[in-house]
């Protein structure tokens, strides 16, 4: 005889009572993911990401030289000089590789999920709390607009001795015009959704938020570190601009939170030199 023969009871040591209420499921092992760092990528996509910018970068800037050389439109002893003041050069370099990152991201991420690209990389309404959109978005135009008053402020008392190399680019309003442009309708749309869209959330999932938000900063900061370069202090101050701007995205769940607060602190940055007199007294045209 065995156990399945009719006259052995069944065993139900298993099975709860009647009248009993089941056993509890186990606690999960860490806490839940937010919902906006549950990303189809991870650290494979991340190194691809960075090898793939870095290439760009450096076939732009042969191709560009090549093709400025080659023309006669700079002979090679005044390249250097060109390279480090022509800001169309620099504004057209930057702009084709800000499209050569949304390009290759939107080919590589738009077909991971069934979601538009821009709410796949977190361009989605921000969880405000008690306020309503209309006043936070608003807020934090404000926002970022006063962190940029706090930060020139900070800056000027560790101003360094010698000019940064973006003050090369500060020689005609054109030129300024055309950085303004760049600066506040371009750099904002195409930073954030790299650094706060694409990078933090593989940041947070493996580091936590804290470390996210740290990572993220740094990398940001260390991207503006070309044109700041010999302002250690500016570059550190651009870190913790890096970290306010991450920290706003996480507490939201949104990169349009950051993209707001990016956006006031670069604007509020030209409409003040656009009231200078130091700009004023600077020729249209060089």
């Amino acid at each position: 005889m065995n156990s399945s023969d009719p006259i052995f009871p069944p065993d139900n040591r298993d099975t709860p009572l009647s009248g009993e209420e089941p056993p509890p499921a186990p606690a999960p092992l860490g806490p839940a993911l937010p919902d906006d760092l549950r990303v189809p990528w991870n650290w494979t996509d991340v190194l691809i990401f960075i090898v793939f910018s870095l290439g760009v970068m450096v076939v732009l800037e042969y191709t560009m030289q090549t093709v400025m050389l080659t023309t006669g439109r700079v002979k090679m002893h005044d390249l250097p000089a060109f390279l480090s003041t022509s800001t169309v050069y620099v504004a057209v370099r930057q702009a084709l590789w800000f499209a050569s990152l949304l390009v290759f991201l939107f080919f590589t991420l738009r077909p991971r999920r069934a979601a538009p690209f821009w709410d796949t990389v977190g361009w989605c309404p921000p969880q405000v709390g008690v306020l309503s959109r209309v006043t936070f978005y608003p807020l934090c135009l404000v926002a970022g607009a006063a962190l940029a008053l706090v930060i020139a402020f900070a800056s000027n008392l560790m101003a360094p001795k010698e000019p940064l190399p973006i003050q090369a680019f500060f020689h005609d309003r054109q030129s300024i015009y055309l950085m303004a442009v760049m600066a506040v309708l371009v750099a904002p749309i195409v930073e954030e959704t790299v650094f706060r869209g694409f990078l933090y959330p593989v940041f947070a999932r493996s580091l936590g938020m804290g470390g996210g938000i740290a990572l993220t900063g740094i990398f940001f900061g260390l991207m503006h570190a070309q044109q700041l370069w010999g302002g250690w202090a500016q570059i550190a101050l651009l870190v913790v601009v890096g970290v306010l701007f991450t920290l706003a995205r996480a507490r939201t769940g949104s990169v349009i939170t950051s993209y707001l607060l990016h956006f006031g602190y670069n604007a509020i940055q030209f409409i003040g030199f656009f009231f200078s007199d130091q700009f004023h007294r600077l020729p249209l045209i060089r």
